[in-house]
């Protein structure tokens, strides 16, 4: 019994110490913000840049900004949860942008400057009060509007931004007709499902492979863990980095691709 003990603070003090210093140099590498850029496509990109900001104040000026855009008038609202660094993929983006012509707006709101692992360690509810913030607004505005006139909204988040938005969508009224989850910590152990739900993680993603379970096998951690540096630059497809990943055609009526 004593020996488990001993294993099992060892795993602790290991993840304790090895995961936050990897995740500075693993994660978010690129500094590109693509919802600050303007779009290719004619649509519309609104980005929330407020970290250090309470959440309900910088969801409040971020929707703001979306409706004085007009972005509620599209037929589809992109709501892109970032990672810790406020990173979206613009791969992500521009595919659905593409996807959907011009009828598209993004938005999405920076609630930190660092890799996902860092934000999640300094502060663990910060992401999914972020996420929280905006859904209550987006569902406040959303629900004084004409019913029949509403965009079709489709949820998308990537490593700590999936784990955020799977969390505060459980107790949310927004009415999402789409749910794009990519790299979701410990999504290889349990994932979202439904009819307009896609969870998707490369077999060989570390995040993915993350969980409490992996203190009870040392020797696997540190495999896991040894996987993290580089993952998110690795090719689309592999380790920590996707591909663009597009709504069900049924979940979303008249939208097409």
């Amino acid at each position: 019994m004593a020996a488990v003990v001993r294993r099992v603070l060892c795993a602790l003090i290991l993840l304790a110490v090895i995961l936050p210093v990897y995740a500075w140099y693993g994660f978010e590498t690129s500094p590109r913000d693509v919802l600050t850029e303007p779009s290719s496509e004619g649509a519309l990109r609104i980005f929330g840049d407020y970290p250090r900001v309470d959440p309900d104040v910088a969801a409040r000026e971020t929707v703001d900004a979306l409706v004085k855009a007009g972005g509620l008038d599209m037929k589809v609202l992109f709501v892109a949860l970032p990672t810790g660094s406020g990173w979206v993929d613009p791969a992500q983006v521009e595919a659905i942008e593409d996807w959907a012509g011009n009828d598209v707006a993004s938005v999405s709101v920076r609630y930190a400057r660092v890799p996902s692992a860092v934000a999640f360690t300094l502060r663990p509810g910060l992401a999914t009060e972020s996420a929280q913030a905006l859904f209550r607004e987006l569902s406040s505005r959303l629900a004084a509007r004409d019913p029949e006139h509403l965009p079709a909204v489709v949820v998308y988040g990537q490593s700590l931004g999936a784990k955020a938005g799977v969390a505060a969508l459980a107790t949310s009224t927004l009415p999402v007709s789409a749910q794009l989850w990519q790299g979701r910590p410990g999504a290889l152990r349990h994932r979202e499902t439904g009819p307009c739900v896609v969870d998707i993680s490369n077999r060989d993603d570390p995040v993915a492979q993350l969980s409490w379970d992996l203190v009870r096998h040392p020797v696997r951690a540190i495999r896991v863990l040894n996987a993290l540096p580089g993952s998110s630059s690795a090719a689309p497809g592999t380790a920590h980095s996707y591909r663009p990943v597009l709504p069900p055609s049924q979940c979303l009526g008249g939208v097409k691709a």
